[in-house]
């Protein structure tokens, strides 16, 4: 029999993706969130849902009953918004991991697989960037996460076995076993490829997309980001379920190991959907890092992962996931 997964935060969109991911795969998800940014239309109807916040401790202790393995989403994840409300980020993401945690250790679940973010590494100076680099971050956001690693370093003394992922840019979209399909609809979408999709969707074939400075040091002026499908993202997460050892904390980081400019973004999109973009250059916004580029070597070898989906199937699987919101 497969374990149970619980999954915080399964009703944005990396966790929900997750969850349908899984289930396809026979495991027993349920999904906790707070619907403060989700929706619970995003949940695969096959998962037990309780709604509830990550701060509340005997709300997580009940949702924990019959768990093997918790996969922990839930967070704030906007960088602009970090930088205005670091308590906010403070207070979810930091604290709202050391509840979790508290309840796992009382109620005896030791496995977590935790959703961090390429954010730790702030401006590396070395690309592409190793698990081991320096943690810089730009932002709160970013602060916030290694904040959680940290509290995931103190847990594996008391027997908590636990796996970080770091994400880099996620995109696209899952259809599951039952023809659901999964995407990234955020109210306000400050993510580059859904963004400008979703602003595509109002018919209009001459939209104007914003491109946050043309003076990065890099080869276009813009900055690069290593960009990865949802669905190798959740494979990763399904490898990651017999990875997991004891009283271990392994960080891993989840990229395509190749990066793309804003402007290479652009014209993949102007290619894969048939239009033309009219770009705006805007100031360069606070927080922002000129390169962050994933070395997967690490996932490679201790999940015998690779990543099967590129810039052009990620932005195709999100252009359909857009025209869904229409």
């Amino acid at each position: 029999m497969k374990s149970r997964i619980l999954i915080t935060g399964g009703a944005g969109f990396i966790g929900s993706v997750i969850s349908a991911y899984l289930l396809d795969n026979n495991y027993e998800v349920s999904v906790i969130d707070d619907l403060s940014t989700g929706d619970k239309r995003a949940i695969d109807e096959r998962a037990t849902f309780l709604q509830g916040s990550i701060l509340e401790k005997s709300f997580l202790i009940e949702s924990l009953s019959g768990i093997d393995t918790v996969i922990h989403c839930a967070a704030k994840s906007i960088v602009e918004e970090s930088v205005t409300k670091p308590q906010l980020y403070e207070q979810v993401n930091h604290q709202g991991t050391k509840v979790l945690l508290d309840a796992m250790l009382h109620t005896g679940v030791k496995n977590i697989i935790f959703s961090s973010t390429a954010a730790v590494y702030g401006d590396a100076k070395t690309q592409p960037i190793l698990e081991s680099a320096e943690l810089s971050p730009l932002n709160p956001y970013g602060q916030s996460k290694i904040k959680c690693e940290r509290e995931l370093d103190e847990k594996v003394t008391e027997g908590i076995s636990a796996i970080t992922f770091r994400y880099f840019n996620v995109a696209g979209s899952y259809k599951n076993d039952l023809g659901k399909l999964f995407l990234e609809n955020h109210e306000n979408e400050s993510h580059l490829i859904p963004k400008i999709l979703n602003q595509l969707n109002n018919g209009n074939k001459e939209e104007k997309v914003d491109i946050y400075g043309d003076n990065w040091p890099t080869s276009d002026g813009s900055c690069i980001r290593d960009y990865l499908h949802v669905k190798d993202l959740a494979h990763a997460h399904l490898l990651a379920l017999d990875k997991l050892t004891n009283s271990e904390h392994q960080i891993i980081n989840l990229g395509s190991g190749r990066g793309f400019s804003v402007l290479e973004v652009i014209d993949q999109i102007e290619k894969s959907v048939g239009v033309k973009l009219n770009r705006n250059i805007c100031p360069a916004r606070s927080g922002d890092p000129t390169v962050l580029l994933a070395d997967i070597s690490c996932a490679k070898e201790k999940l015998g992962w690779q990543p099967k989906l590129g810039l052009s199937e990620i932005i195709f699987d999100s252009w359909q996931g857009s025209q869904q919101l229409r």
